[in-house]
């Protein structure tokens, strides 16, 4: 990861909950170290001028980091094809459960879902269960590239990275472990 990249997040703006699960970069601070975007002021205030959910975005950071933690925890889980979590499971139903979802049925017939309100972080912890456990769950991933660790929804069936970058620094990295060996 790029400290350009770390900045500018390409990554960030497409998935509301993948936007807030993906504050954090694994390996690519001081000593292969995790960065967390949402402790540093700067990169923070980036982060929530990209973000894909406004409301989510302008949660107080306490808030923030309290939904973060169950989010990337069950996100986890669903990209390894494992069990959610059960504190982290139950901690997003209960937020869920504090912004409905209602259903309609328009003029032409077609059956449309729609928010019914409630605070944000609510809205993400259901947008957030919907990701590891519904339809959209078999394309889940999280990035294998060194520097990275994203969560991203993988376009193709033999997408294994999250970007190009992240797939060129990977197959970099394989080639320099291999001429070392």
């Amino acid at each position: 990861m790029t400290l350009k990249n770390l900045h500018e997040m390409p990554w960030i703006g497409e998935h509301p909950v993948l936007d807030l699960a993906n504050t954090v970069v694994c390996g690519a601070g001081p000593a292969r170290g995790d960065i967390d975007l949402l402790a540093d002021p700067e990169l923070r205030a980036s982060w929530r001028s990209r973000a894909a959910d406004w409301a989510l975005a302008n949660l107080p950071l306490e808030e923030l980091t309290e939904l973060r933690d169950p989010v990337r925890a069950v996100l986890d889980a669903a990209a390894r094809q494992a069990r959610l979590p059960e504190t982290a499971r139950t901690r997003l139903n209960d937020l869920a459960a504090s912004a409905p979802v209602t259903f309609q049925v328009e003029k032409g017939g077609r059956l449309v879902e729609r928010e019914g309100g409630g605070p944000a972080a609510g809205a993400a912890a259901r947008q957030a269960l919907v990701l590891a456990a519904g339809p959209e769950q078999a394309r889940l991933q999280r990035c294998p590239a060194p520097s990275c660790g994203m969560f991203f929804l993988a376009r193709r069936r033999d997408q294994a990275w999250c970007s190009t970058g992240c797939g060129n620094r990977a197959r970099s990295a394989r080639r320099r472990h291999q001429h070392t060996d």
